[in-house]
């Protein structure tokens, strides 16, 4: 991926809006907590539904990280690291590999190629076992006749 038209101080004061957006509402939000003792918010009401006020609370924060998360998948960073992390997975797994057959070979235990190998053979001993049998029948149905 390029990274050429990217701009990541753009990116990063974005990122840094969005967050200040959520600590701004998330704040605005608990000021007005029933579950706060201050002035402002002693109206009378001795019902207080924390339910709602969770789902309030959790409707702003999941609003603003998925706004976050939005910008942050659009980048060619993003997609870049994780181009990253797919190559360097694939590479790890070869190196399993190798790791594995190598100790199977001391332990003198069979490997995958062996037990692939093994399996070719007996599919070909199979192949050709039905040719002898089919032959088997035609001989037999000619003796027949």
């Amino acid at each position: 991926m390029s990274t050429e038209n990217f701009d990541q101080k753009q990116f990063y004061k974005n990122l840094f809006g969005i967050w200040e957006k959520t600590i701004d509402e998330t704040f605005k939000l608990w000021s007005k907590s029933p579950f706060t003792e201050s002035p402002s918010n002693k109206d009378g009401n001795s019902e207080v539904d924390p339910k709602s006020y969770y789902k309030k609370f959790y409707s702003v924060w999941e609003q603003n990280l998925s706004e976050a998360l939005e910008s942050w998948l659009k980048t060619p960073y993003f997609s870049a690291t994780v181009g990253k992390g797919i190559e360097r997975s694939s590479e790890l797994k070869k190196y399993f590999d190798q790791v594995i057959e190598r100790s199977l070979k001391t332990m003198h235990m069979p490997t995958k190629g062996d037990v692939n190998k093994a399996l070719a053979a007996i599919n070909k001993i199979e192949e050709k076992v039905n040719d002898l049998i089919d032959k088997v029948d035609e001989l037999n149905s000619y003796r027949k006749k």
